[in-house]
């Protein structure tokens, strides 16, 4: 974000879930419930006990090679070090934020702010915010890199979008689609509140 811009409100973080804290994490459940010990298991299985540990609180993967000789060492097939992997590996692909978590930066002038819509924006594809803009204000002046696009969808208010020299009047329920890597400016046009639908990608702070 500009660096007039400060952040009003953070959201609680939200931990991703990958496949090396997954296997880790099963593997360090067998091995608890047979009571093995670190050294017991790297003994068993020829697997140094620094690896495992690593392994265990999701450092590194390891191999596959590794998962099968920790698995033929406490007794299971290498697919009970893999389950619920893929259900896990659906869940880091899904990002729910709920009411009141969100992520507010307030422009310097204190008429215009950016709602985070997602978290980890740049881990992602798509960048959701809704920018709102009180009477008289405006957003600061940005220009993305080349490649990047803007959709705009204007929820409520009237808003005048420059894009370069070009400037495109906004009512509700009207968008914009266009490229970001142009010089534009969002300006409240009307005397209410103006609230706007923005998303850009790829993702850009």
């Amino acid at each position: 974000m500009p660096a007039t811009m400060k952040a009003r409100k953070t959201p609680t973080s939200h931990k991703r879930t990958d496949v090396s804290q997954n296997v880790g994490a099963r593997l360090r459940a067998i091995r608890k419930e047979q009571k093995v010990t670190l050294v017991e298991l790297a003994k068993s299985s020829g697997v140094d006990a620094a690896t495992i540990s690593r392994i265990e609180t999701g450092r590194m993967v390891g191999t596959l090679e590794s998962h099968l000789k920790l698995a033929r060492a406490l007794g299971v097939k290498v697919g009970e070090i893999y389950a619920d992997l893929e259900e896990a590996h659906i869940k880091s692909r899904v990002a729910l934020q709920p009411a009141g978590r969100t992520e507010v930066y307030v422009h310097q002038a204190g008429k215009s702010s950016i709602a985070m819509l997602t978290t980890d924006v740049l881990s992602k594809k798509l960048m959701p915010v809704l920018v709102t803009i009180e009477p008289g204000g405006r957003t600061h002046q940005e220009e993305a890199r080349v490649g990047t696009e803007r959709f705009l969808y204007l929820l409520e208010g009237e808003v005048d979008a420059k894009i370069g020299e070009s400037v495109h009047r906004l009512t509700r329920g009207a968008t914009l689609y266009f490229d970001a890597s142009l010089l534009h400016q969002l300006r409240n046009a009307g005397s209410k509140t103006a609230r706007v639908l923005s998303v850009t990608t790829p993702p850009v702070l």
